[in-house]
């Protein structure tokens, strides 16, 4: 683990969790990923490690050509601890998972918000600003 300037940095299987200064996370995801429900476990767990808070503001950068199983996105839904997700996505078919994910979480009534965003800094200003 990095310590830079308060900033803290893991390196996992799956890609890279960053703690910024200001207790934003960072999860950019590696590219050519496709997440089930143990990886989507491990994620969120890593997460909460690095967070050491039940009140987690997240930015997750989704990698390109990566997938999400229908059931890490029920997982996903379920999960506490969080109370925003920026999801970052880089092409139509990522937002079209994200949108259905969006749709999920409604169903499911989860805890936290979550948006999609095209743009890490717009979506870093949306959590900042939560």
């Amino acid at each position: 683990m990095n310590n830079t300037s308060n900033i803290q940095t893991v390196e996992m299987s799956y890609g890279r969790i960053t703690k910024q200064a200001d207790n934003l996370i960072y999860l950019f995801l590696h590219d050519q990923l496709s997440i089930d429900v143990a990886e989507a476990q491990a994620m969120v767990t890593d997460v909460r490690d690095l967070a050491q808070s039940d009140q987690i503001r997240l930015l997750v950068s989704y990698g390109v050509n990566s997938d999400l199983t229908f059931g890490a996105q029920r997982y996903f839904a379920n999960v506490t601890g969080f109370t925003h997700l920026a999801f970052v996505v880089h092409n139509r078919m990522q937002a079209e998972v994200g949108q259905f994910l969006v749709s999920m979480l409604r169903v499911f009534k989860s805890n936290y918000e979550f948006k999609l965003f095209y743009d890490v800094e717009a979506a870093e200003n949306w959590l900042r600003k939560q």
